[in-house]
């Protein structure tokens, strides 16, 4: 801080400024999360398809973030808030058709590291109720019926959303996973759920919110 009539800033003044300060931060973190939380959570616009709502929605949680560094900007906060805005752009540019270079690529055959990401939220519903007490199959079938939105997953509007997630907890639990984050985040879970040792229906009730992100994931 500048020192005032060419003497330096009494303590209780600057104490008082640094209160104020964290004050402020708090503050302005607490309304940047209620936003992105208001984003996330917003209706779909019912003349945008699906994939441009959600690009829609990650670019506007980018402008939000891209907003609050101008906010609390010093020294190179508003250049990175900058910097952050420009993907939001890019994204929103994709639901006018126009591709920017930064996702055009060579092509791959492997579904992306958020595809996979909710698969493990489901592959871990699955390993709790199974280790619940219910069999693969029981497990799969009540999964499949009670969270439909899991089809989104899938390759292909006809596959078999139990046979699905059956595959799905066969290659994280074989290792086949091709995102080896994910791969070592489930095994890390999962034994940290066998070494629990909790109760059947605590066991049912992690099942069923590891679907339910799964299929708040598969939505959004």
């Amino acid at each position: 801080m500048e020192p005032k009539h060419g003497g330096s800033i009494p303590s209780a003044e600057r104490e008082e400024a640094a209160r104020e300060y964290r004050e402020y931060l708090v503050r302005v973190n607490s309304e940047l999360v209620e936003l992105l939380l208001s984003i996330m959570n917003d209706k779909d616009d019912p003349g945008l398809s699906a994939i441009d709502n959600q690009r829609r929605r990650y670019a506007r949680i980018l402008w939000g973030i891209s907003a609050y560094f101008h906010a609390i900007g010093h020294d190179k906060l508003p250049e990175l808030g900058t910097y952050i805005a420009g993907l939001g752009i890019a994204l929103e540019d994709l639901i006018e058709g126009v591709t920017d270079r930064l996702f055009v690529t060579k092509g791959s055959k492997r579904d992306s590291m958020r595809i996979w990401g909710a698969r493990l939220q489901a592959a871990l519903g699955l390993e709790c109720w199974i280790i619940s007490g219910l069999s693969r199959e029981t497990a799969a079938s009540d999964a499949a019926r009670n969270y439909k939105e899991l089809a989104r997953l899938t390759r292909g509007t006809n596959r078999d959303l139990k046979g699905s997630l059956l595959s799905w907890y066969d290659r994280y639990v074989e290792g086949r996973v091709p995102v080896p984050a994910l791969l070592e985040a489930f095994q890390t879970t999962r034994r940290e759920l066998k070494a629990a040792n909790l109760s059947p229906a605590e066991y049912r009730r992690r099942g069923e919110q590891a679907f339910a992100q799964a299929a708040k994931s598969a939505i959004r």
